[in-house]
C-alpha cells in the first residue's frame, strides 16, 4: 500500500472558539484486515482532511501499516504495546468457536488494552488539551469500556450487534454455541457496571434500534443513531476504464469471507436455479476462507462449476474494478451486523439481493435493492433466485442508479465525518444540537 496523500485544513486556520481536539481511541486500526478495524483509521483521515485537531491511540501491532498507509499523519498516532499475558490468552481463544471466543478471550484482551490505554489516554489529553474522547470499536454494545473518569466528553460507537441467527437457521449452530453465549451476554452485561464506561459516557452511538436495545442498562449518556460502516468514494467507484454492462446474459456476484454464516452455499443453490432460467449466467465469488474446498465441491455437485469463477482473496485496490464487472450483487448472510460490503457494492451501481436480516435490512430500500425474508432453506433458496430474475436491466440500472446516490448522501466517510462533528461540537458546548446523522442508518 502506497502513502496516501492528504489535503487538509489546516488546524491554524479553524476559529479558536470553535477548536475541537479530538482523541480517537482503538485496539487494532487497519485498513487491510478487513471488518471494524478500518472504522478508526477512516474516522482519523476523514476528520483531518476536515482540519480538526484529531490523534489516534492505537496498539502498536498497527504501526507498519499506518506508517505505510498515512504518511505525515503517523506522527499524531500514538501506540500502546502488547504483554505476554495477552499473546497466550489470544492463543488459548483461537481453538474456540468464533462466537465462543468473541465473549472470552477476545473480551480479556481487549480489557487489558484498554486498561493500558486508559493510562495513555490521560496523559495525552493533558498534553495536547484533548476536549472530546472517541472509542469507534469494539462496535459490540455489550463489550465494557474504560474510557471513563477521563476529564474530558466520550462518545462511543456507532455500535452494531446483538446480533441472532434467523430462526429457521438455529438448529445447525452447536449445542455449546447455542448455550453459551446467552450465558457469556450475561457475564459481559455485569462486567459493564464494574467498568462503566458506556454507562458513563456522554454519547453513545448505535446502528439501529436491535442494538440500542443492547446497551447495558442504566447508561446516563444521549443515544443517537448512526451506521458504523461508510464507504471511501475515492476507491469504491466504478473504473473508468471498464466497458459499460451489457444488456444480454447475467453475471452476479458475491463478496466476503468463506464461512458458514456468509451463505455462500446458498449463493450457489440461488446460481443453480437461475442458471435454469439464463444458462449464460455467471457467478463470480471473490474471497477466501475455511468454506472454499466444501464450496467448490458442491458447486461440482450443482452441475455449475463452469459458470462459477472462485477468485480467492483479492486486494482491496483490485476489488472494485472486479466487483464492478458483475449485475448483481448476492449477498444471502445470515449472520452480519453490518455488511460494509453491500454499502460497497451499492456504491459501484450495483443492484443488491439480500435476506432481510442484520446489516443488510438497515442499508437497502425498495429503491435500491431487494430483501427476502430469511424463511426455511428451500423458500429462501427459491425467493432470492426470483428476485434476482426479476431485474431486468432497466430495474438493474435504476436500482444502481438510485442506490448511488443514496451512498453519496449519507454513507461516504466524508458524508459521515460531518455527521460526527455535530456530535462533537455538542457534547463540547460548541453548537445547540448534537443530531448525529440526516437520515437513520434504518429503512
Amino acid at each position: 500500500m502506497g502513502v496516501e496523500t492528504f489535503h487538509t485544513r489546516q488546524v491554524s486556520d479553524i476559529d479558536p472558539q470553535q477548536r475541537l481536539a479530538v482523541l480517537i481511541v482503538a485496539p487494532n486500526a487497519s485498513l487491510i484486515q478487513g471488518g471494524e478495524a478500518c472504522l478508526p483509521v477512516q474516522w482519523f483521515r476523514e476528520l483531518s482532511k476536515e482540519g480538526v485537531d484529531v490523534r489516534l491511540l492505537v496498539h502498536a501491532r498497527s504501526k507498519p501499516e499506518l506508517d505505510r498507509a498515512l504518511g505525515p499523519l503517523s506522527s499524531r498516532i500514538h501506540y500502546v504495546s502488547e504483554n505476554a499475558l495477552q499473546t497466550m490468552i489470544w492463543k488459548i481463544g483461537e481453538a474456540m468457536p468464533m462466537n465462543i471466543r468473541y465473549f472470552t478471550a477476545q473480551l480479556v484482551v481487549h480489557l487489558i488494552t484498554q486498561i493500558v490505554q486508559r493510562g495513555a489516554a490521560k496523559r495525552l489529553i493533558k498534553q495536547y488539551k484533548i476536549n472530546v474522547v472517541h472509542e469507534p470499536m469494539p462496535v459490540a454494545p455489550r463489550f465494557p469500556s474504560t474510557m471513563y473518569g477521563l476529564g474530558v466528553p466520550v462518545v462511543i460507537g456507532p455500535m452494531n450487534g446483538n446480533m441472532t441467527y434467523p430462526p429457521a437457521y438455529r438448529s445447525g449452530r452447536s449445542r455449546i454455541e447455542r448455550t453459551f453465549v446467552p450465558a457469556a451476554r450475561g457475564f459481559a452485561n455485569l462486567a459493564n457496571f464494574l467498568i462503566p464506561g458506556k454507562r458513563r459516557a456522554d454519547v453513545l452511538l448505535v446502528a439501529n434500534e436491535r442494538t440500542r436495545l443492547a446497551l447495558p442498562s442504566g447508561c446516563r449518556g444521549r443515544v443517537e443513531i448512526l451506521c458504523e460502516n461508510g464507504v471511501d468514494p475515492h476507491v469504491w467507484r466504478r473504473p473508468d476504464h471498464l466497458p459499460a454492462r451489457p444488456a444480454d446474459g447475467l453475471r452476479i456476484a458475491f463478496l466476503g469471507r468463506l464461512v458458514d454464516w456468509k451463505g455462500v452455499d446458498l449463493a450457489l443453490d440461488v446460481f443453480a436455479e437461475v442458471k435454469k432460467q439464463i444458462p449464460s449466467a455467471q457467478l463470480s465469488i471473490i474471497g477466501d476462507g475455511p468454506e472454499l474446498a466444501s464450496l467448490q465441491a458442491q458447486a461440482a455437485r450443482l452441475g455449475i462449476a463452469d459458470a462459477v469463477t472462485f477468485h480467492g482473496w483479492v486486494s482491496a485496490d483490485d476489488c472494485p474494478g472486479l466487483l464492478a464487472q458483475s449485475d448483481v450483487f448476492l449477498f444471502p448472510s445470515v449472520f452480519d451486523c453490518g455488511g460494509a460490503v453491500v454499502l460497497e457494492a451499492m456504491a459501484l451501481g450495483m443492484a443488491v439481493v439480500a435476506l432481510n436480516w442484520g446489516g443488510p435490512s438497515d442499508y437497502i430500500s425498495p429503491d435500491d435493492g431487494v430483501l427476502v425474508e430469511p424463511a426455511n432453506r428451500d423458500q429462501a433458496v427459491a425467493e432470492l433466485a426470483g428476485a434476482v430474475l426479476a431485474l431486468t436491466p432497466g430495474k438493474r440500472r435504476d436500482m444502481g442508479e438510485a442506490a448511488q446516490h443514496r451512498i453519496a448522501n449519507h454513507y461516504t466517510w466524508p458524508a459521515k465525518a460531518r455527521q460526527i462533528l455535530k456530535v462533537y461540537k455538542s457534547v463540547c458546548g460548541l453548537t445547540a444540537s448534537g443530531a448525529a446523522s440526516d437520515e437513520p442508518c434504518q429503512r
